[in-house]
């Protein structure tokens, strides 16, 4: 249908497919993250212990100005990044060799992120819908509002197709367990 998906600068292509669950779940399995305790609440930056509190994980600052539009600042402590210091010292090795913090893999285009979680079949089953669908070149971190009404569309379609492709696979390992 043609309703919106929503106007939340927090709602982002990843979380809206489903997959920045199971990527925090990646970085929260890592050693480093065991070591210290993180949950993968820990790297998210909607709530807990992990973002930054200065802009309480925006990446901005916002300042209302009284008779002119409000100004949008660049957080000064994490410097956009959302996360505390702490947090971004956490690294990802990807299938392609390369290594990201979880702001690193939320700058990714989402032919990056497939590149970087080849060897993840969870990320890669609602991620692939957005390159099916000619999302290729969005940032998996970019905030909602700042798609045009295509690219919000053709989202929405990508999450139905990754629910839709998750749940025929999890229905299948069912009968396989099943023994039908």
């Amino acid at each position: 249908d043609q309703t919106p998906i929503g106007r939340t600068t927090r709602s982002n292509p990843v979380s809206y497919v489903g997959a920045f669950d199971e990527i925090r779940a990646l970085f929260a399995a890592t050693p480093d993250a065991k070591l210290r305790r993180y949950t993968a609440g820990t790297f998210s930056f909607n709530s807990g212990n992990g973002r930054c509190p200065t802009c309480s994980g925006n990446g901005f600052e916002h300042v209302e100005m009284q008779f002119l539009s409000d100004v949008y600042l660049r957080c000064g402590d994490c410097n956009g990044r959302r996360f505390r210091r702490e947090i971004l010292e956490l690294h990802l090795t990807g299938a392609n060799g390369a290594t990201a913090s979880i702001a690193d893999v939320l700058d990714m285009t989402v032919t990056g992120a497939i590149a970087f979680f080849a060897d993840s079949p969870r990320v890669l089953a609602r991620l692939q819908p957005l390159s099916d669908v000619g999302l290729d070149y969005v940032r998996l971190g970019q905030p909602v509002p700042t798609l045009s009404g295509g690219e919000a569309q053709r989202l929405k379609l990508a999450g139905h197709l990754a629910d839709a492709a998750l749940g025929a696979a999890s229905r299948a390992r069912g009968k396989a367990a099943a023994g039908k």
